[in-house]
């Protein structure tokens, strides 16, 4: 239900779930946590934002088979 990117360290570098995206810096950086976050019910084209956002920000491949399986059967 929930997808997960931590770093080596164990940090959370990003988070798919129901209700939002979370795409972090990593602690180190004293800018503010977020890169990319919404607060709101995903859809499957969130899913496609996490999967680039992840990728632009962290140089993380997600792959699909990590799709939520509410996404991947065709129901939300």
């Amino acid at each position: 239900m929930t997808v997960w990117v931590n770093s080596a360290y164990g940090y959370c570098l990003g988070r798919f779930g129901r209700m939002g995206i979370d795409v972090h810096r990593p602690p180190d950086i004293k800018a503010g946590e977020c890169l990319h976050c919404t607060h709101g019910p995903v859809t499957v084209e969130d899913w496609y934002v996490f999967v680039a956002k992840m990728k632009e920000h962290h140089g993380v491949t997600v792959l699909q088979r990590y799709m939520p399986k509410r996404f991947a059967h065709g129901c939300e």
